[in-house]
């Protein structure tokens, strides 16, 4: 995370470490749904790839300065890049995956592949 602090009468210090934002995960028989929270985040600042098996989420959240020197600021919502990586088993359809955000959240849909789905067997 990002912070500043900021004792009055003395500098302002950043100190950059790793965020990541939060993840759920939830199975179906027909894929997982994947939900990250990444508030203030602009979707166009948002990236999604597979390479390789391995589902990363990536982006930048900025943080609007105030130029005025005189304000005591202290942050507690981090800025700066994330990343997660997810890797994804054999039996998903990694060509198959939606993406959608709607107020700070990340939704991804990942479907199985058709063999790997749940089904009955009958007996003869």
């Amino acid at each position: 995370m990002t912070y500043v602090r900021l004792v009055p009468g003395t500098e302002t210090r950043r100190i950059q470490t790793t965020w990541n934002p939060g993840a759920d995960i939830v199975e179906s028989k027909d894929g997982f749904a994947l939900t990250l929270d990444v508030p203030g985040i602009a979707k166009e600042a948002i990236n999604v790839k597979v390479h390789e098996g391995i589902l990363t989420v990536s982006g930048t959240r900025k943080r609007s300065e105030i130029e005025d020197e005189k304000l005591f600021r202290y942050y507690e919502r981090p800025d700066g890049s994330f990343s997660r990586s997810f890797r994804l088993p054999d039996f998903i359809d990694s060509d198959s995956i939606k993406a959608s955000y709607e107020n700070g959240v990340l939704k991804l849909e990942v479907q199985k592949k058709e063999e790997a789905k749940p089904h009955t067997i009958t007996i003869k």
